[in-house]
């Protein structure tokens, strides 16, 4: 029966027979390290194992878990105490078009069921005596080491496409830098970099890009590197060459895509009213929508419409700081008062609201109430790594800092 798939779906199925995991495989959304079996191909490949067959289909528009399982002849009862079963881990009737889902056999009764949820993790449903049991499990990919390098005569993402880059991997280079430098407005022609990265395989087919392992950075002539360590306690991060950290209690900007149309002042022009008016804080031109992240840890203080500020958020932040987000289109769902906020969360969107001339971002800093420009402020660093650790740092990172000088 499931001969006759192969014939009506002839176009988006494809056979492999092989000693796998009984899984199934849900894609959906970007990391470092995993493994999958996605084999995609508009012919029919055989590989003969242990009598095991595993069948790959190309979800459709209009497929439902229901029909894909319906036209590999699987029973219903089946069908549905896989979804019983799954439920808790991952509701499988949420299928995306143009994702892969696997089916493995064992002597022509179904034995998994395959989906991935994201790059880093996927959904497995197993039988087995009882019936069905369905949990996630990591992706492992088989790893190799590669290094990128390009100067930047465009933007980052245009040179670094070049070289064969991801925008994934292009946004962690930014974020590895944040605290350093700001991408939306310190990115000048003539900067440029060099990263080791990894390279994830899959059945010997190439699967995506992982891990930074070491970057170096040079913005405005001055150079800066990072290397990735993950400590004997699990902590991972980026350090420099002697190990201190390369995060801060504050991001350098809120705002990935944007520049600063108008910066910290006591004695500005406001394009509004024209009077001649303290702007204790920063803008950031951007279009409309495009997301605000918090700069750092913290607690909102307050979510909603505020006055000439617009659309606001408010956040409470550790040694006495307090970050305010005006002029946005929308809140975030969740970001509301009281709710625990970490660095790098999205806290709203890029509007106009308010009193204000175009979609921008007005971004402040205040410390025990007295304002400061985030642009020159001296924030507190990230913890340094421990002296227990650096012996055996600097012995992880010594190759790549071979790798990543110019």
């Amino acid at each position: 029966m499931k001969k006759q798939l192969l014939v009506i779906k002839k176009s988006k199925v494809l056979v492999v027979f092989g000693v796998v995991i009984l899984t199934i495989t849900f894609w959906g959304g970007q990391s470092m390290l995993g493994t999958t079996a996605y084999q995609q191909s508009s012919n029919q490949e055989q590989i003969k194992s242990d009598d095991r067959e595993k069948i790959e289909i190309v979800i459709e528009p209009g497929d439902t878990f229901a029909t894909i399982m319906e036209s590999a002849d699987v029973p219903y009862e089946e069908t549905e105490a896989i979804l019983v079963s799954a439920k808790d881990v991952y509701d499988l009737t949420k299928l995306h078009a143009g994702k892969l889902i696997h089916l493995f056999f064992a002597e022509e009764a179904l034995a998994a069921v395959d989906y991935d949820l994201n790059d880093e993790m996927k959904i497995v449903v197993e039988k087995n005596e009882s019936g069905f049991e369905a949990r996630e499990e990591p992706i492992v990919y088989d790893i190799k080491q590669t290094t990128a390098e390009a100067t930047i005569t465009s933007s980052l993402f245009a040179n670094g496409a070049e070289v064969g880059l991801s925008d994934t991997t292009l946004l962690a280079l930014a974020d590895i830098f944040a605290w350093d430098i700001d991408f939306s407005t310190d990115i000048r022609e003539g900067d440029s970099f060099k990263i080791v990265y990894e390279k994830r395989f899959l059945d010997g087919e190439e699967a995506g890009q992982g891990n930074i392992l070491a970057a170096r950075f040079e913005n405005q002539e001055v150079e800066y590197q990072a290397f990735y360590y993950r400590d004997t306690s699990g902590k991972e991060g980026y350090y420099t060459s002697d190990g201190a950290s390369l995060s801060r209690q504050f991001l350098k900007s809120p705002i990935n895509f944007g520049y600063v149309s108008s910066g910290f002042s006591y004695s500005r022009v406001n394009p509004v009213t024209k009077q001649v008016t303290p702007h204790r804080a920063i803008d950031y031109a951007a279009p409309q929508g495009v997301p605000v992240i918090a700069t750092a840890d913290g607690t909102v203080a307050f979510a909603g419409r505020n006055g000439a500020y617009g659309i606001y958020v408010e956040v409470v932040h550790e040694g006495g700081y307090v970050t305010e987000y005006a002029h946005l289109s929308r809140i975030k769902d969740g970001v509301e008062k009281g709710a625990t906020i970490t660095q790098g969360d999205v806290v709203g969107y890029v509007g106009s609201t308010g009193i204000s001339t175009g979609p921008h971002l007005q971004y402040a800093l205040r410390r025990d109430g007295t304002p400061i420009n985030p642009l020159t402020a001296d924030l507190p660093p990230g913890k340094p790594l421990d002296a227990s650790e650096r012996e055996r740092f600097l012995a992880s990172i010594a190759e790549w800092q071979q790798q990543v000088r110019k």
